[in-house]
């Protein structure tokens, strides 16, 4: 689960990076160069950047468990609760649980659902 929580945790910086990846170019470009200046094709290069390999599969699993999670009743409280603990490290599990307003065993229940969530959408299927 080690690794499944570290996904989580660059899961941040995999979302501004890919952002950065698909930001289009806002200045022109000038050369002295014949044909060094003309124009790009930027909507076609945006679209083709991105992350690599290893790290889109990252940012995907955990994009997949937070749009799952979304669809939930509880959504807001659970996503606030891994904002805390993994995003903004504010605080640990149960600090972050009395602060949803929660028990410190849905807390753990919450967090392993969404680790074995990530999990699986990584790839990782235990044998059951």
């Amino acid at each position: 689960m080690g690794f499944v929580r570290w996904m989580v945790r660059a899961f941040p910086a995999r979302a501004q990076a890919l952002g950065d990846l698909h930001a289009m170019k806002m200045t022109a470009r000038y050369s002295m160069e014949p044909g060094g200046g003309g124009p790009e094709r930027t909507t076609e290069a945006v679209a083709i950047r991105q992350l690599p390999e290893d790290e889109q599969k990252e940012y995907d699993a955990v994009r997949t468990a937070l749009e799952r999670m979304a669809a939930r009743s509880d959504a807001k409280d659970r996503l606030r609760l891994i904002r805390m603990v993994y995003w903004d490290r504010s605080c640990g599990l149960y600090a972050a649980a009395r602060k949803v307003g929660i028990s410190e065993a849905t807390a753990k229940r919450w967090n392993g659902s969404f680790l074995r969530d990530v999990g699986w959408n990584y790839g990782w299927h235990p044998e059951k």
